[in-house]
């Protein structure tokens, strides 16, 4: 792991994140050790590495919560995405408490605050996520399968793990979202269509992989796609899937489901209006 002295903390937001309605995002580190097969991020310019090594390196703002304390007066009130090219809660933030530095910066200015994750280390921050009043955890449940998990994403959390996080996290009063995205092969449609009901999430993502067809920017690796075709899961398999969350919830699906928090009235003036405003 590399530690490093950034310059800022929180970057104009781009792509998807900023067609979604945020404003900023934030990224405590570079590179993230969960390496999962499946990972856009791997693609991105901000790796600085190949694709073919993605997982096996990490870059960490060491000044991270500094920097968030001196700079978060600017974000006051508005859209950030924690984060949009690692994890947050990747084990290394058990021991540097990076995000948990930024965030504690932030509860002072109110942003509208979204966490995406796929690390159960988020439940530890519990006591400084309550202090915000605009804020939505979004967990990573990509499939019902422990063995598919351990196929296509080995090094990051179990899925129970996960599970008796965002419970944590939705009994502590937050908003949480569910993202099985990318949607990996699923055993028991139907028996996880049922659990994801049952916990009625404030949001539900699903998103099948993404192809950029051989063009710049976001993509899978290949070594996710084999996987998938030795499998045999199909975009009608994905697409059965979705039909059967829907009768029970509204699903959104790829990028029109992340969309930041509702605003609060009275809190602080929002620059811009999002895209998907008053929908979570």
């Amino acid at each position: 792991m590399e530690l490093i002295e950034s310059k800022s903390i929180f970057s104009p937001a781009t792509g998807f994140i900023k067609r979604g309605g945020f404003e900023w995002t934030c990224n405590p580190y570079v590179g993230c050790t969960f390496g999962c097969s499946y990972c856009y991020a791997a693609f991105l310019p901000q790796s600085r590495r190949p694709p073919e090594e993605w997982g096996k390196w990490l870059t960490a703002k060491k000044n991270a919560a500094a920097l968030a304390e001196k700079q978060a007066p600017k974000v006051a009130g508005q859209a950030v995405y924690l984060s949009s090219v690692t994890d947050p809660y990747q084990p290394a933030e058990r021991g540097l408490m990076l995000t948990r530095g930024i965030l504690e910066a932030l509860a002072e200015h109110q942003p509208r605050l979204t966490i995406q994750t796929r690390g159960p280390l988020v439940a530890r921050d519990i006591d400084v996520l309550k202090q915000f009043r605009s804020l939505r955890v979004n967990l990573s449940i990509p499939t019902d399968s422990e063995r598919v998990r351990q196929q296509f994403e080995p090094k990051a959390p179990p899925l129970e793990k996960r599970w008796a996080a965002i419970q944590d996290v939705r009994e502590a009063g937050i908003a949480v979202g569910i993202c099985v995205t990318p949607t990996l092969p699923i055993e028991n449609v139907d028996a996880f269509a049922k659990r994801i009901a049952a916990f009625k999430p404030d949001v539900l993502v699903c998103q099948d992989f993404h192809d950029s067809g051989g063009g710049f920017g976001a993509d899978t690796g290949e070594e996710a796609r084999t996987l998938l075709a030795e499998i045999g899961w199909q975009p009608s398999d994905y697409r059965r899937f979705v039909d059967r969350l829907r009768q029970d919830q509204k699903v959104y699906e790829g990028e029109t489901g992340f969309f930041p928090p509702p605003k609060v009235e009275g809190l602080f003036p929002v620059k811009s209006p999002g895209l998907f405003d008053g929908v979570a």
